[in-house]
């Protein structure tokens, strides 16, 4: 049985996201060999990845397709500001800028970036976003799947469901009534 995973920013091919993130890595060759192995080591070839933008920053179409013909599983981007025609250009089976998918029973709204409030947000749908490279605090609701917060590695839906109920939900406040004068 197939399993499904998301995942984000993941910038193959640039230098400069290991200094401005301070990811581990001496060159943007060593942080590609080492998230293609990490994206292997848990997404099997009959697996579903979702992938919510920034996935490599190379304009050069033969290298951005090299890099995704190693990654295995069906593939499917949810844009980010950084993905270029190289990245757009692929066989991504769907390259919405939202995307809604039910898993596992729980309804989630995908995008690459964070949102206040989104489709079904007040009936327990929950939000996965990329963008902000771990620096965004997740909530109860809503959680960043980029590789910097997941060991440089897709995520599946029972580490997320946990790291949702490790974060509390906020006190609701009542609403507050508009005076007019």
């Amino acid at each position: 049985m197939s399993k499904i995973w998301f995942t984000a920013d993941s910038h193959f091919g640039h230098a400069n996201i290991i200094k401005y993130c301070k990811r581990p890595f001496a060159s943007a060759e060593e942080m590609d060999a080492c998230m293609i192995q990490a994206w292997n080591a848990v997404v099997q070839k009959h697996d579903i990845v979702y992938h919510l933008g920034d996935f490599a920053i190379s304009r050069d179409p033969r290298t951005v397709r090299r890099i995704f013909s190693q990654l295995n599983g069906s593939k499917f981007l949810t844009p980010g500001n950084h993905d270029a025609r190289a990245t757009l250009d692929l066989p991504w089976a769907c390259k919405d800028h939202i995307q809604t998918k039910t898993v596992d029973g729980v309804h989630l709204v995908l995008c690459h970036y964070a949102m206040r409030v989104w489709p079904g947000s007040h009936h327990g749908s929950v939000q996965l976003y990329g963008h902000s490279h771990g620096t965004l605090p997740g909530t109860h609701a809503q959680l960043d799947v980029g590789v910097d917060c997941w060991g440089f590695a897709p995520v599946g839906i029972e580490d997320i469901k946990r790291r949702l109920a490790e974060t509390p939900a906020p006190a609701i406040e009542e609403p507050r009534g508009l005076t007019v004068p």
